[in-house]
């Protein structure tokens, strides 16, 4: 179908004066003001390409129009991009980050009582053993540090995304109460979320752990080094806890493993700011409604609400 061109804007073309024989411009007329019309149907274009981000700022544009019979549209398919958007945003998580931290605690509980053990016995090759292992346990706690970290970030991202498409799913329904798509929408994509919490709080607690027993072991590697004597250091070893212990300003401590805030710059449904500490957890699940009532669970498969887009006129 025609879409209207927002960009189509004729030239300034020239005619001759007949009495000076000269050329005098002529101004063509005035171009058409963009309507919501035209914002939406561009939206739907990008929708139709796959370019959600570019969707994003059409559609929001469409609904800042204030125009009645488009504002409902524009939020419905406001609601799908930014779900889809928050999926895109997913993918970018490393997988297994939660059980990987619980594998890393482990390990590095076995290294901890490795490590006090040496130190009671005062057996220098004891000592040296602990010391090496420690390291290397010491290695891969940090990796999993970052992966989680990474991991928090991106599923911190779709929080961001799928609170704002529930909040244009509800306001559509809210605006055209015969829309039932709309309210399944929503339902659909306040499970999405309540798993979401749940696998942040999973990840933010193995973190929790895993650092804490990290700092654990580290005091034990550094009391392993101050003594074992200088010949029977292991290569690599000297400045090698400097190196290790050294993130960059990095190192994340649990309460700050929390999603980045996305400030609202218009559209469908206000957005939130998003800390994700253990006391304001349930806080952010976005199941819940202003009433404080749960949202009724729709039917269909959690994470993919209908699409109902490509309506254009």
């Amino acid at each position: 179908m025609f879409l209207f061109s927002i960009f189509n804007c004729p030239a300034v073309s020239a005619a001759t004066n007949v009495v000076t024989n000269a050329e005098v411009p002529v101004a063509s007329p005035a171009a058409r003001a963009e309507t919501a019309r035209d914002f939406y149907n561009a939206g739907i274009e990008k929708m139709r390409a796959g370019n959600w981000k570019e969707a994003e700022p059409a559609l929001e544009t469409a609904l800042k129009q204030r125009e009645e019979k488009i504002a409902p549209k524009a939020l419905y398919d406001l609601g799908y991009v930014r779900f889809t958007l928050g999926k895109q945003e997913l993918k970018k998580s490393p997988e297994g980050t939660a059980k990987r931290s619980r594998a890393a605690t482990e390990a590095g509980a076995g290294a901890v009582d490795k490590a006090a053990e040496a130190l009671a016995s005062n057996d220098v090759q004891q000592m040296v053993e602990a010391y090496v292992a420690g390291r290397g346990v010491r290695k891969e706690m940090k990796s999993a540090t970052a992966a989680v970290k990474k991991a928090m970030e991106a599923h911190g991202k779709t929080l961001a995304k799928w609170r704002r498409a529930l909040s244009d799913f509800q306001s559509a329904a809210e605006l055209n109460p015969a829309d039932t798509n709309a309210v399944k929408n929503a339902e659909v994509v306040a499970q999405a979320i309540a798993k979401l919490v749940d696998s942040l709080r999973e990840m933010q607690s193995a973190a929790t752990n895993m650092n804490g027993k990290k700092a654990e072991l580290e005091g034990l590697l550094k009391q392993l080094k101050g003594k074992i004597p200088a010949p029977n250091m292991p290569p690599g070893a000297p400045g090698d806890d400097g190196e290790e212990d050294d993130d960059g300003g990095e190192k994340p401590k649990p309460e700050s493993l929390s999603g980045k805030e996305e400030s609202d710059k218009g559209g469908g449904g206000q957005e939130m700011g998003l800390k994700l500490s253990p006391e304001q957890a349930g806080q952010i699940m976005m199941g819940i409604q202003p009433d404080g009532k749960q949202l009724p669970m729709g039917q269909g498969e959690p994470g993919k609400p209908k699409d109902r887009s490509g309506r254009t006129w």
